[in-house]
């Protein structure tokens, strides 16, 4: 019984982190747009997480379900020494989380903000870093805390990200390094987290672009409730998908992305799919 209430804690952990998650990486990500650009990203997401691999019980049915819309503001400055691009972005997840014998919640999630700089710019190639701060200020139920749309804890999503663009064919790939802060309220402190998204893409008549993902996410150490370790909770999740993507105007631009979790420990695993149509200003 008491492991699967560890179950339970890592679950919250996961559908608080992957509904609010509109940094996930589409064709083009790591392209610089000019200085002054304004966009407007628009998500529509929606998880089915049937399962938790558990190492020593093998899967564990907990039905869970997370669908989210996100805005995702996002602006150009002005060129640091009229060559290095950088910007602000945030993200506002409304989401709503479900799981087999819970009470399904709804709300606002946790908001993010997100500066970030381009540290090379050279030609087809560009490398970037982002720094994504998950900031406590979602609905939270204390007494309800596993569907919970917000976590009770600060987050931060260190990220290096390089595209490669040479020609039709283009290249998109982001590590992440996850660091969440102990819970006050629960006396839980996560698991420090490795995610990396790779995605080759190859753009057809200068319309369709269309590509293939792999997603692998790796936990670094075990779960600690209470000051305790809980061992054997350290986790991985490799996943794989397609994404579409068409420029329905100049400064509109349509895409859908599906991957399906194929090995999984220690983690939810099921299927991931959003639609993003971003806005141009």
């Amino acid at each position: 019984m008491r492991r699967r209430v560890w179950v339970w804690v890592i679950l919250m952990g996961l559908t608080v982190v992957l509904p609010a998650s509109a940094d996930v990486l589409d064709p083009f990500d790591n392209a610089p747009s000019p200085s002054g650009t304004l966009g407007l990203g628009t998500y529509v997401s929606y998880q089915s997480l049937p399962d938790y691999v558990d190492e020593n019980e093998g899967d564990i049915e907990i039905e869970a379900k997370a669908s989210a819309f996100l805005l995702r503001p996002i602006w150009f400055g002005p060129k640091i020494a009229d060559k290095m691009s950088w910007g602000v972005n945030a993200i506002v997840p409304f989401a709503n989380v479900d799981a087999d014998g819970l009470d399904s919640q709804s709300g606002m999630g946790d908001v993010v903000v997100s500066p970030f700089i381009f540290l090379v710019e050279k030609g087809p190639f560009n490398l970037s870093f982002w720094e994504f701060i998950y900031t406590p200020t979602g609905e939270y139920d204390e007494n309800n805390p596993d569907t919970s749309i917000g976590l009770d804890t600060w987050q931060f999503q260190h990220q290096l990200a390089l595209g490669w663009y040479p020609g039709q064919f283009g290249m998109d790939w982001t590590i992440n390094y996850w660091n969440r802060l102990e819970s006050d309220k629960l006396n839980i402190d996560y698991q420090d987290a490795i995610e990396t998204d790779l995605i080759l893409h190859w753009t057809f008549a200068s319309k369709v672009t269309a590509g293939v993902i792999g997603s692998f996410w790796w936990d670094v150490d075990d779960l600690e409730i209470d000051g305790e370790t809980i061992d054997d909770t350290q986790g991985h999740r490799y996943a794989a998908g397609f994404n579409l993507m068409y420029p329905l105007k100049e400064d509109i631009i349509l895409s859908g992305r599906y991957t399906h979790d194929f090995d999984a420990e220690n983690h939810v695993k099921g299927d991931w799919g959003y639609l993003r149509m971003v806005f141009l200003f």
